[in-house]
């Protein structure tokens, strides 16, 4: 029976809450074109004086994103204290307060690091470069003045040694496409080789049919997850787009599935993506996009 009045109290104290940050709104001036923050009465709890106010982070901490006039980044709590000062050039919010700070350095380079709910730094603002991936709970990061990158924890802790090239591609449930002295391959979390350094370019892996683009010889193919071929190095272009693979042939885009079998003939001279059912493409150059049916052939809607 205690535990039973807790749990109502939490549920209410939740709801309560939940019931304050839902009648708060931001508002602009039409003045000045500022935002603020209004209760549901319209009343001013934070004067407007922000460019931008965004609630989204707020359900974890009770803070709101704001950009200041200078346009630099900070945090204010419900009655407009920055709690975080605004002073960071960009800033990205994750799940478990995981903020991603940058400080600009020069017309297009950034420090980059993180920063807890309060402010203080997790991992420094130190990086060139940094990419946050939260399946892996993991960072891919690259020092200033270099161009090698590695991988680092969120606790600071370096994974992979800074050793890869600048280019290499996303993390994919603990592998990484990476590119070392001209060649590319793919490794795991204990930086152990997972697929050999015998080509020339591979790119991310597709998150729907877990394979890859690779290029080898001068052609394009698709590898898995362990470097198996599962679609010929015959093409002169590919990428994934969702569950069809868009590849190149004689100067023309087509369609095909996993298993090489043709879905759309190659005869575009783009495919901009694609679905189960339609791909938005173009027949001919200098001519807008339109949306194809995959089983028909035809313009859909027409």
């Amino acid at each position: 029976m205690k535990n039973s009045k807790l749990l109502l109290l939490a549920i209410s104290l939740f709801s309560s809450n939940t019931i304050v940050i839902s009648q708060n709104f931001s508002k602009q001036d039409e003045k000045s074109g500022l935002y603020g923050i209004v209760d549901g009465d319209d009343n001013y709890i934070v004067k407007p004086i922000y460019k931008e106010v965004d609630f989204n982070f707020g359900y974890k901490t009770g803070l709101s994103l704001v950009k200041n006039k200078n346009d630099k980044y900070g945090f204010i709590n419900e009655t407009g204290k920055e709690i975080i000062p605004c002073k960071y050039d960009n800033v990205n919010t994750y799940p478990m307060c995981i903020n991603i700070v940058q400080i600009k350095t020069g017309p297009y380079e950034y420090l980059n690091g993180i920063i807890d709910s309060m402010g203080k730094e997790i991992i420094p603002i130190k990086y060139g470069r940094m990419e946050y991936y939260p399946e892996d709970e993991l960072l891919v990061v690259g020092e200033t003045g270099t161009s090698e990158l590695g991988v680092m924890n969120l606790k600071g802790e370096i994974i992979i040694p800074f050793q890869y090239a600048f280019w290499s591609k996303q993390l994919s449930k603990g592998i990484w496409p990476v590119g070392k002295n001209d060649v590319c391959g793919v490794v795991n979390m204990k930086n152990e080789i997972v697929v050999p350094f015998i080509y020339e370019m591979i790119e991310s892996y597709s998150p729907e049919l877990n394979v890859a683009p690779a290029k080898k010889g001068g052609k394009f193919g698709f590898i898995d997850r362990t470097g198996k071929e599962i679609v010929p190095f015959v093409y002169q272009d590919a990428w994934p787009s969702g569950n069809y693979l868009a590849v190149k042939k004689d100067g023309k885009w087509g369609l095909i599935d996993i298993n090489n079998k043709i879905i759309l003939p190659f005869e575009y001279a783009s495919i901009s993506s694609a679905s189960k059912t339609t791909a938005w493409v173009t027949k001919n150059e200098n001519e807008d996009v339109y949306e194809i049916d995959v089983l028909t052939k035809q313009k859909v809607g027409k």
